[in-house]
């Protein structure tokens, strides 16, 4: 069930599509479904509503629609009890290690299991069939493990039951329900805005606490006068509030400065790109590991003109069918140095890579320990709040702190603009079915992108130095 009733509403009327990112698990979800009815060889595939026939417990059935009401299910598998009954069966392509994930996933069961018991269905039991976090490429079985909930879903089942009416009658409605105001309007997806938000806002503070937000929002302050000196409010939102006010950056000099003193020269601004599997293709692999496939690399010497003829720049990208780690690790200890800081944005994404590059390749441990060792995480400064721009309206992503520095340095030129762009756009380009001159297209648009998020550090890095006083240099050409 949707969270939002209005991204609900939407979503039933198939005005609500999936971004890259949603459309790319959904891909993995369905090899992964394909593969789980492997584990049930004697199974029917039906796609749709059964046959009285097929309701008699003899054999399992996959992707079985069963509909009551306004409810409807699609249920992945149900397979005969040994007792006689059903027991469904939930495929989730995830490795359910989140804590979100197994509440999600009880629910979604749960809500199965009250529609199947409307519809008269003899239910014996329920389970959770997901990918084990355990498995290792090519393993020996074990790909999927199961999580029994037969019993357990009582709390689960009795909220469904009181959950339905409420969402029938907003399906039935004719116009979207109205989330405004509440904090989900900061993460509406839906077509039509119900409510005009201002620039500025409590939605807009960065990083404040869900149920400080709730509070702030019950008590009806919106605008950043409302807002002033609030006692949920730390540091960084006083700095985002005296930034957004006075319409020009908030700049803690003295944190800035102390952040850019521990640099090391030279410089090596990094940025890997990694796409993640649900089914895990490559030997010593597991599911959603992620594999880096590119990185972009800028050399910064202690001294030098940080134009872009001036500074050194090495790149990867594997363009072959294959495990991409070994060639781009062979690639990596030659392109960094045994000195220097290693500049990253969000140095968490960047250390696990190293981390499983560490494992898979010992032969290299210490090295990668040292790069390890060496990151420094340019984007602490912005999540800190040290450099508050208001154009950032409370984001700290790389994204949107580089306008700050450079109007004129976007992604929209880009043929790839984001993350998981990147990702979909390599899979497409190491396909076999994708001509070579597609392939070269899509080979120069993933270049381009990942030097763009090393090229930005460059920038924030030069500007960011000369606003303190450090080590001025030439301007950026």
């Amino acid at each position: 069930m949707t969270e939002s009733k209005r991204e609900m509403w939407f979503e039933a009327r198939g005005e609500l599509s999936p971004d890259v990112g949603g459309r790319w698990r959904m891909e993995q979800g369905n090899l992964v479904a394909e593969l789980a009815r492997e584990e049930f060889p004697e199974g029917t595939f039906v796609g749709g509503p059964p046959s009285e026939a097929q309701l008699q417990p003899t054999q399992p059935l996959f992707e079985v629609r069963f509909s009551v009401g306004d409810m409807t299910i699609r249920v992945d598998v149900l397979r005969p009890a040994p007792s006689g009954g059903w027991v469904l069966t939930e495929v989730k392509s995830s490795t359910m290690t989140s804590r979100s994930s197994r509440k999600r996933a009880r629910q979604d069961v749960a809500f199965q299991a009250y529609v199947l018991g409307r519809a008269g269905l003899p239910l014996q039991g329920a389970e959770v069939m997901h990918l084990n976090p355990e498995y290792v490429h090519p393993g020996d079985g074990g790909l999927f493990a199961r999580t029994d909930l037969t019993g357990e879903l009582d709390e689960q089942i009795q909220e469904a039951r009181e959950k339905v009416s409420e969402h029938a009658s907003v399906l039935r409605r004719d116009e979207p329900p109205n989330l405004w105001p509440s904090r989900a309007c900061n993460t509406c997806d839906c077509p039509e805005p119900c409510h005009s938000l201002p620039e500025h806002s409590v939605l807009t503070l960065p990083r404040l606490y869900y149920g400080h937000l709730d509070e702030i929002i019950e008590e009806g302050r919106w605008t950043l006068k409302e807002l002033q000196g609030h006692s949920h409010l730390k540091p960084k939102h006083e700095n985002y509030i005296q930034a957004a006010q006075a319409g020009e950056p908030y700049v803690d000099t003295s944190e800035v400065r102390d952040a850019l003193s521990e640099l090391e020269y030279p410089l090596y601004f990094l940025d890997f790109e990694a796409i993640d599997y649900a089914l895990p293709p490559f030997e010593g692999t597991s599911p959603w590991e992620k594999v880096p496939f590119q990185y972009s690399l800028h050399v910064v010497e202690e001294g030098q003109p940080l134009g872009r003829e001036e500074v050194a720049h090495k790149e990867f990208l594997w363009t072959e069918e294959g495990d991409p780690r070994r060639p781009l690790a062979e690639r990596l200890v030659q392109d960094i140095g045994p000195e220097g800081s290693i500049v990253v944005y969000n140095a968490t994404f960047e250390k696990g890579i190293l981390e499983d590059l560490q494992e898979a390749f010992p032969q290299w441990e210490d090295r990668f320990e040292s790069y390890i060792h060496r990151l420094w995480d340019q984007g602490e400064i912005f999540q800190e709040g040290h450099y508050v721009h208001p154009s950032q309206k409370g984001s700290w992503s790389l994204k949107t702190v580089l306008p700050a520095f450079d109007p004129d340095l976007k992604y929209g030129d880009l043929g790839v603009q984001e993350g998981m762009e990147a990702v979909v756009q390599y899979s497409r380009m190491i396909s076999p079915e994708t001509s070579d001159s597609e392939a070269r297209e899509i080979e120069e648009d993933l270049l381009a992108y990942c030097e763009r998020d090393t090229w930005a550090m460059v920038v924030i890095h030069r500007e960011l130095s000369d606003l303190v006083g450090r080590e001025p240099t030439a301007p950026i050409s």
